[in-house]
């Protein structure tokens, strides 16, 4: 099956992305949404791409910015892309998914308080 992306997150990348940065992100997510299992059955956040700097929407703040794309795909339709700040957490709760995927490689020093499958890391109890 064929990931179909909805009109909406066309008409956020136009305001969010230049169209270089555009055909970057979709690229990179379906090149990771295509390798997932039961890719149309289930929700995933794909961070597609770190920005070199914060980039806002407004002065404020209040508006969208982040220095990382974020694409949301629902049962195999890309249904929204969103600006995320690194500094914020990048959790199935958090994004409302069933699973987050990185396209990139995270970054190391990011503290997501999950590792990178999303499992909380759990030291007691363990044997040396």
């Amino acid at each position: 099956m064929k990931m179909t992306i909805d009109p909406h997150a066309f008409d956020r990348m136009a305001l969010r992305l230049e169209e270089a940065e555009k055909q970057q992100v979709v690229s990179a997510i379906e090149g990771k949404w295509n390798r997932l299992e039961n890719n149309s059955y289930r929700d995933f956040a794909i961070i597609a791409m770190e920005l070199k700097n914060l980039r806002m929407m407004d002065d404020t703040g209040w508006e969208s910015n982040g220095d990382a794309v974020v694409g949301i795909v629902r049962r195999g339709q890309l249904k929204t892309v969103m600006l995320r700040r690194m500094t914020q957490p990048m959790t199935n709760e958090a994004l409302r998914v069933d699973s987050v995927k990185w396209a990139i490689t995270p970054p190391r020093d990011a503290n997501f308080g999950n590792n990178r499958n999303g499992r909380k890391r759990n030291r007691r109890g363990r044997r040396y």
